[in-house]
């Protein structure tokens, strides 16, 4: 069960007039909707004095963090509290520092008179430029809280696609690891334990059984400079899984193989499609939208068509026509986004698409799965079997045993 902090408030009531107390709630997020529940609207939310101790602080707010804060914002703001109050509020609230400064920061601009997305922009909040532009249009629009909401939405499901990406490959991950640590454990203490067979009657041994003891023997000699190797090589995919472009590279590989390809190119054009339905629901420019949304793709062969797309339809194409032109989606895909094209609901029918390929790609994803880990406990289980082969060899041959 979720640990529980008292919280206090400083609120409005249906009248009009300041209410102050405290609550225990989860999280921030779920005390502001205990006081909505009670017709409150809060302005100030804060952790008490004395409240549990929740743990070091990280240098950055996690994803997390700021899709929490993002909710809180655009819940206030929908339950009808002016900007400044609510930019006051989270500024004051037991959020990041790294949140609360920015939001601080945001809170002064638009009292000196900025509007609110210059504000934003400028605060450095790492937030998707589809979130920018979607404040810009809320701004012009004068629906600033329902523009914000679609940002919401769609940064929630750029995180959950990712957490879901992410916690599929654990089990697979930790089953390789403890494959090559099985491995490694019976070449580092098991098998150099018959070193004394190679050096007594190597010449009588199979092949196989003096390279396998050749090679315990070696590494059990050398295990300090095994293990800074192997540390050197952990901080090497650590620095190169940070730099730049590799997953993006790693993924545009990946999306060329079978079963997993297919479940990472419909993530993608899901993203795509959730990305372009907040877009256009929070009034974007279509043009723009498809552009901002094709440069949300990480897989380059992809985005390369659905800016291709944006061309043709700056042109003069339809979306669906210039979809089809250049094999973008499925005919599935295709068939909505015309429907939604004549009816003129594209919105909510970019939105259905993406839920269809979100659903298709998790159905693909338990297929990969089903896939990856028998084939990993297929290779783990050779490489042990031709290791205790090998010595079962090397011991018979030694002792004549006959096969």
């Amino acid at each position: 069960m979720a640990e529980r902090t008292l919280f206090s408030y400083e609120a409005l009531d249906r009248s009009g007039n300041k209410v102050t107390g405290s609550l225990e709630a989860g999280s921030d997020g779920e005390a502001a909707r205990q006081l909505a529940q009670q017709g409150l609207t809060p302005y100030a939310l804060k952790r008490a004095r004395g409240s549990a101790w929740s743990g070091p602080r990280r240098k950055h707010a996690s994803a997390r963090e700021m899709q929490l804060v993002l909710h809180e914002f655009t819940t206030l703001l929908e339950a009808g509290v002016g900007l400044v109050t609510a930019l006051s509020s989270l500024a004051k609230s037991s959020h990041h520092p790294t949140l609360t400064g920015a939001f601080s920061e945001i809170e002064k601009a638009v009292r000196r008179g900025e509007s609110f997305s210059a504000a934003l922009r400028e605060s450095k909040l790492p937030v998707p430029e589809y979130f920018h532009q979607l404040v810009h249009a809320g701004e012009a629009t004068g629906r600033l809280a329902e523009s914000i909401r679609s940002g919401v939405d769609q940064f929630e499901y750029d995180q959950r696609v990712r957490q879901e990406m992410i916690g599929a490959m654990i089990y697979p991950a930790v089953l390789v690891a403890s494959g090559i640590a099985a491995v490694g454990i019976i070449f580092m203490w098991v098998v150099p334990r018959f070193g004394g067979l190679l050096t007594q009657h190597e010449e009588t041994m199979p092949a196989i059984s003096r390279w396998t003891i050749a090679t315990g023997v070696w590494l059990s000699t050398h295990a300090w400079w095994v293990l800074l190797a192997v540390l050197a090589l952990a901080l090497g995919l650590r620095a190169l899984w940070k730099a730049p472009g590799f997953v993006d590279g790693l993924a545009e590989r990946a999306a060329r193989l079978p079963v997993v390809g297919d479940w990472l190119v419909e993530a993608e054009v899901g993203r795509w499609a959730s990305t372009l339905s907040a877009l256009l629901h929070g009034r974007v420019e279509l043009i723009r939208a498809l552009n901002l949304s094709a440069q949300a793709v990480r897989l380059k062969f992809l985005r390369v068509r659905l800016l291709a797309v944006a061309r043709s339809v700056k042109a003069g194409s339809t979306l669906s026509a210039a979809l089809r032109e250049h094999r973008s989606l499925n005919p599935t895909g295709y068939d909505l986004v015309a429907v939604g094209e004549a009816s003129g609901e594209l919105p909510k029918l970019l939105s259905a698409l993406a839920r269809l390929y979100e659903t298709t790609g998790r159905d693909r994803m338990k297929r990969a799965l089903q896939l990856i880990e028998p084939l990993a406990i297929i290779v783990i289980g050779i490489v042990v079997g031709t290791i205790m082969t090998a010595i079962i060899l090397a011991i018979t041959s030694v002792n004549d045993v006959p096969l």
